[in-house]
């Protein structure tokens, strides 16, 4: 199976791209796929807790099983003052 994985703001910098597809086995979930990601991009800035994920531009949890043509997004930490 393969999924898309969307990269915004920083993390598309750092990337040095847009959007990345992954061959993954079945049972994968949102969890299993960021933790690949940190491995493969050390550089991406990712929050320790509190990670807002979109999976086909929906809000999902860690926990969500992926399927076939998903495309996930860890959405980029937003801050201001």
């Amino acid at each position: 199976m393969y999924v898309s994985v969307t990269f915004l703001g920083l993390q598309r910098a750092r990337a040095q791209t847009d959007q990345i597809t992954i061959a993954l086995s079945k049972e994968t979930s949102v969890a299993d796929l960021l933790t690949y990601i940190k491995e493969r991009y050390p550089t991406l800035p990712f929050p320790d807790e509190d990670i807002l994920v979109a999976v086909n531009n929906k809000l999902s949890s860690m926990e969500r099983v992926l399927r076939n043509k998903d495309n996930v997004t860890f959405l980029p930490a937003i801050g201001g003052g």
